[in-house]
């Protein structure tokens, strides 16, 4: 039993679940530290989300792929690495819109696709005279502060703003899902602080020095990525922890019967005691294994799970007849199209420069769009090259396609549900962090890689902080 009281056990290794184990493991080796580590995978690989290919052109992340400079910064911690040589930013300006029958590219400053200036977004061409006019009366009459309001959606947040059309036509197709929820489902603080930094009020930006307002503005330089793509990232964090890892075990089943050891069912037949709880899995995964335990829905509520896919395409030089002004180009929501997000990685990222293809990465699937992932890879090859056929004019086929799917791996939650988790966080510190359990995961506090990142980095030191008082530690508990 003592033994079981020195360990951690972390749930998950995809990159939130790999990070708390380097920093548990950082924590241990700097303060010397009596406990054990243990990261339990039920895959037989670790990664989560991250998939590097390496093709005749060079190498592509098929999941996750880049990082975006104006949220949280990650650096930082790439520089701890030793990765900051591995690092290249984003060329080619900013992504165009597809329309139907042109792109659609706004040459004035923007942020993820929304004008900064109110006097810009009059000269959007798929915007009506109606829109034009609703933006005008909601820029100059609606000033409520609702920016930080819990129980209004983003959607509705930039309606408000400007108008419907704006958050629809406009925002939402810049959003991708698996990098930030929902616009139509989570709050604007919580989808993107920037947002409400940006559109509060009216005249939130010219209250912005040019020095400030050029950080928000999309364009080259404002997203980067590692060369040799971001399973870089997980080679390096498996130099650290590859020791503490135990893939194929699922973990069906997790009871305190103790003060401070905690009973955890593997594979429903073989049993592990530990003294802290690190899940790194996704909101999803969690309810199943937390929410009977705390018997309160509203502490860990049931998510709907959302597909996406990725094609990547290679097409030989002179086949594509049309390109965006940009790096790429996004389709807004209910269109009559399968691809919601196509990049050129020949114009995003510099080590493609030189290639002999052009190289497209597709993205399909969004919430309430997400059948087409289920079709056969022929299928869903057929359906996309002939959109591009219609999107690009292409004058041939390509050299080279390949689906990539991630089913259910998207979970999402209402409004109302993600206002009654900020309600009940002193309930849910009562019931799980006072107990030595911490819960993360995709879904929960945020969606993508920055936010995994910086998870699983708190959710280490509060494990190591738990740990520390409940074993009588001396040493004082550190922070980031």
């Amino acid at each position: 039993m003592e033994r079981a009281r020195k360990k951690i056990a972390i749930i998950g290794s995809g990159i939130s679940g790999l990070v708390a184990a380097y920093e548990v493991n950082k924590y241990i080796q700097k303060e010397q530290l009596p406990f054990e580590i243990l990261l339990l995978e039920k895959r037989l690989t670790p990664g989560g989300l991250i998939k590097t290919i390496e093709t005749e052109d060079g190498f592509v992340d098929v999941g996750a792929s880049s990082f975006d400079i104006r949220k949280s910064d990650i650096r930082p911690f790439l520089e701890e690495l030793g990765l900051l040589d591995q690092v290249q930013y984003s060329t080619g300006g900013k992504m165009d819109r597809f329309s139907g029958h042109e792109f659609i590219n706004m040459d004035k400053p923007t942020y993820h696709g929304i004008p900064l200036q109110l006097k810009d977004i009059m000269h959007d061409k798929e915007l009506s005279f109606k829109d034009k006019l609703a933006v005008i009366v909601n820029s100059s009459f609606n000033n409520m502060k609702r920016g930080t309001d819990p129980c209004i959606t983003t959607e509705e947040f930039l309606e408000y703003r400007f108008c419907k059309e704006v958050s629809s036509l406009i925002a939402y197709p810049n959003y991708p899902e698996n990098i930030y929820g929902s616009l139509e489902l989570c709050p604007p603080q919580f989808f993107d602080s920037n947002l409400v930094e940006l559109f509060e009020y009216s005249d939130s930006r010219m209250k912005m020095n040019p020095e400030e307002l050029e950080f928000y503005m999309d364009g080259s330089g404002k997203e980067y990525t590692l060369k040799n793509g971001l399973s870089v990232l997980v080679s390096r964090l498996l130099q650290d922890v590859q020791s503490f890892i135990q893939t194929d075990k699922s973990v069906t089943e997790v009871t305190q019967i103790d003060q401070g050891i905690h009973l955890l069912k593997l594979n429903k037949n073989e049993e592990l005691r530990v003294g802290s709880l690190i899940s790194t899995i996704p909101l999803s995964e969690n309810y199943h294994l937390f929410s009977k335990r705390s018997g309160n829905d509203e502490l860990i509520p049931k998510p709907v799970r959302t597909g996406m896919g990725t094609v990547l395409f290679q097409f030989p030089k002179g086949v594509i007849g049309r390109y965006p002004h940009g790096y790429g180009f996004v389709i807004p929501k209910r269109s009559s199209y399968h691809i919601s997000k196509a990049i050129f990685l020949n114009r995003k990222w510099p080590s493609f420069e030189h290639s002999e293809f052009d190289n497209l990465l597709i993205d399909i699937g969004r919430r309430q769009e997400d059948t087409i992932i289920e079709l056969p890879d022929e299928t869903i090859l057929d359906f996309i090259e002939k959109e591009l056929q219609e999107i690009l004019q292409l004058d041939g086929t390509y050299h080279y396609a390949r689906v990539y799917r991630w089913s259910n791996a998207i979970p999402h939650i209402s409004i109302e549900e993600r206002k009654n988790l900020i309600k009940n966080e002193a309930q849910f510190e009562k019931e799980f962090n006072s107990k030595g359990i911490f819960l993360g995961g995709n879904g929960l506090h945020g969606y993508g890689m920055k936010n995994a990142i910086r998870e699983g980095q708190i959710l280490a030191v509060k494990a190591i902080e738990y740990m520390k008082e409940k074993n009588n530690a001396s040493i004082e508990a550190t922070s980031l």
